[in-house]
């Protein structure tokens, strides 16, 4: 097994991951590819685990005009049926949905989720989510049907799948565990693209929450990380 980690984003400017610099803290290599921007997919056999990242935009529900995102479907597909330890963050939970046949859409009504919003466990979620109760959310599309081989972990009011797992290795996100949150200034707020959308939080209440939830989702992460990829012992057997 390779203890290179494969880092799929949708701009190659996304690669400050938190995500990212927990799997180096346990020994592995992070390689970043971004096919909307005409970077190849490499063979799968070349990495121990798969990372597939958001997007400023929804395409999860529309393959058929990029190329990119059915080629990334497939890619996701062939991955988790292969038995590699596969995470979608936010879009990347919806491709890896998609893949298996879920399905994709807004809410009619535009709300979205902008901001530190509660994710409400449910069943073998409720051990997954101990000590953790409120995440960072940037999204207008969601999931809302899943595969009948996923396996519901979490939801929230506004969206009802927040994580979910296919096999044992393979998990979707919707939240963003990989958002650094010290990044989340009143620069960058009042410049997001979704600021102006129906039920986005104010960027004075995304600033008061980033320091009340920054523990918490970092403590989170790290455990996640080790479930999902273990510890350093194992990325070094693995090199």
């Amino acid at each position: 097994m390779a203890s290179r980690i494969l880092y799929i984003v949708h701009n190659p400017a996304w690669t400050d991951c938190r995500v990212a610099d927990e799997a180096r803290a346990r020994g592995f290599a992070v390689d970043c590819v971004c096919p909307a921007f005409g970077d190849g997919l490499p063979a799968i056999e070349g990495h121990a685990a798969l990372i597939v990242g958001g997007s400023a935009e929804g395409h999860a529900d529309r393959p058929d005009e990029h190329r990119w995102v059915a080629d990334e479907m497939a890619y996701i597909r062939a991955a988790v049926d292969r038995g590699v330890p596969t995470l979608g963050i936010c879009m990347g939970s919806q491709l890896l949905a998609a893949a298996f046949g879920g399905k994709v859409w807004a809410r009619p009504d535009g709300l979205c989720e902008l901001g530190f919003f509660r994710v409400d466990p449910i069943g073998e979620g409720r051990e997954l989510f101990a000590g953790a109760s409120h995440f960072y959310e940037a999204h207008f599309e969601g999931v809302f049907r899943l595969p009948d081989e996923a396996v519901l972990l979490a939801r929230s009011d506004r969206y009802p799948v927040q994580a979910f797992r296919i096999g044992e290795r393979a998990y979707g996100l919707q939240f963003h565990p990989d958002t650094k949150l010290s990044a989340l200034t009143r620069e960058f707020l009042e410049n997001d693209s979704y600021r102006d959308m129906f039920g986005a939080q104010s960027v004075d209440e995304q600033l008061r929450l980033a320091p009340v939830y920054e523990a918490s989702i970092q403590a989170w992460t790290e455990r996640f990380v080790d479930r999902w990829i273990g510890r350093a012992g194992i990325a070094a057997e693995a090199a």
